[in-house]
C-alpha cells in the first residue's frame, strides 16, 4: 500500500465531513439526532479532527489533510501547518458561562508552544423575542478594574448586554469576556483552539470540567466590546459579513443570478448553508446543501458555482478575498 505523497486525494471535489455533536449544560433540542437524547449544546461541523464522507479521501481527518499537503487544502496563502478554523453550530437554552478566550502569546504562555489563541465570530441563526449576548464590559472599564473584579468573583455588574436578533454578525476578539443567552441558535467560526477560561457560571455548581479559571481569565481578559458586524443587504450577491486577520466570513445570497466563485489555489472555502436549498456544482461534482450542510472546497478546487434560492455562509482563513 502507498504512502506518503503517493497517498494524497487530488482534492478536486467538495469535502463533506462527520460532524460530532456535544452534550452541554446549557443547551438545547434543535442540535439533537436522537429525539429521546440529551440537550445538544454544540455541533462541530469543521474541525481538523472531523473525517471525510466519502470520495477518495474518505476516513482522512482534515489534520491529515493538511500535513501531507497543505496547499492543496488550504491554498498557497495560508501558512502551512494546524488546520486553521472551527466552525460549529451552538443551541443556547440557558446562559453560557461567562468566559474568555486567550490571544496567541498568551495561549503558548498558558497551555504550551504550538497553541493557538481563540477570536471567534458569531452569526445569528435564530434568536428568540429579548435573546442578548453578552459581548464585552461597558465601556469606562479600566484594565485594573476588570482584573479586581474577575479575582473577586464581581464581575457581573460590568458585563455589557447586547439584543440580537437574526442576521447579527459579531466579531469576538480574544480577550473580550463574552456569554451566548438562551433562545439562541449560533453559527461560530473560529481559530482552532477550544482554550475557554469561565469567568463566571451564573451560580451553576462547580462540577467536574466546569470549575472557574479566574487567575487565568484575569491575565488574558482586556476591556473592550464585541465589534458588531456590518448589516447586509437582501439582493443577491455576496456581502462581507466580518474579517479579522484570522478569517473572512461572508453571505452568499443565490436568488435569481448563480454566484460564481474561484479559490484560484489561494484559499480554502467552507460552505455552510443556513436557509433554503444550494446546488453546488465543481468541475468534478454536483450536491445539494440544505440547513445546515457544510462542505470543504479545497484550495485546489478552483472555480465553483452556487445556484438555487438559498442563502449560504462563507468563511475563509485569513483576511482571503475570494
Amino acid at each position: 500500500m502507498s504512502s506518503g505523497a503517493d497517498a494524497i486525494p487530488d482534492l478536486t471535489a467538495p469535502l463533506r465531513l462527520e460532524p460530532v455533536f456535544k452534550e452541554r449544560v446549557w443547551g438545547g433540542l434543535r442540535l439533537r439526532q436522537d429525539p429521546q437524547g440529551p440537550p445538544i449544546g454544540e455541533a462541530w461541523l469543521v474541525h481538523e479532527d472531523l473525517k471525510v464522507q466519502g470520495g477518495p479521501a474518505a476516513g482522512l481527518s482534515l489534520a491529515a489533510l493538511a500535513a501531507r499537503n497543505p496547499q492543496r487544502l488550504m491554498g498557497t496563502r495560508v501558512p502551512a501547518g494546524r488546520f486553521p478554523l472551527l466552525i460549529k453550530l451552538l443551541d443556547c437554552q440557558e446562559w453560557l458561562s461567562v468566559q474568555v478566550h486567550p490571544d496567541d502569546a498568551h495561549a503558548r504562555n498558558l497551555v504550551g508552544p504550538g497553541e493557538n489563541g481563540k477570536t471567534e465570530a458569531w452569526y445569528v441563526l435564530e434568536a428568540a423575542p429579548g435573546a442578548q449576548l453578552i459581548g464585552g464590559v461597558d465601556p469606562g472599564v479600566s484594565p485594573s478594574t476588570l482584573r479586581e473584579a474577575i479575582l473577586s468573583q464581581d464581575v457581573s455588574s460590568l458585563l455589557h448586554h447586547e439584543p440580537v436578533v437574526s442576521g447579527d454578525t459579531f466579531l469576538v476578539c480574544a480577550g473580550t469576556v463574552h456569554a451566548l443567552g438562551p433562545g439562541l441558535l449560533i453559527y461560530e467560526v473560529q481559530q482552532t483552539s477550544d482554550t475557554t477560561y469561565r469567568v463566571f457560571d451564573w451560580d451553576r455548581p462547580a462540577s467536574a470540567g466546569r470549575e472557574l479559571h479566574l487567575h487565568e481569565s484575569a491575565q488574558v481578559a482586556a476591556p473592550g466590546l464585541a465589534e458588531r458586524g456590518q448589516a447586509v443587504p437582501q439582493e443577491a450577491g455576496v456581502h462581507l459579513l466580518t474579517q479579522c486577520e484570522y478569517f473572512t466570513l461572508e453571505q452568499l445570497r443565490t436568488a435569481g443570478p448563480s454566484v460564481q466563485a474561484d479559490t484560484r489555489g489561494e484559499y480554502m472555502h467552507l460552505l455552510t448553508a443556513i436557509e433554503g436549498e444550494a446546488t453546488l456544482t465543481t468541475l468534478a461534482d454536483e450536491m445539494v446543501l440544505q440547513p445546515y450542510d457544510t462542505v470543504v472546497i479545497p484550495a485546489s478546487l478552483g472555480t465553483y458555482t452556487l445556484a438555487g434560492n438559498a442563502v449560504v455562509l462563507r468563511a475563509l482563513p485569513g483576511a482571503g478575498k475570494p
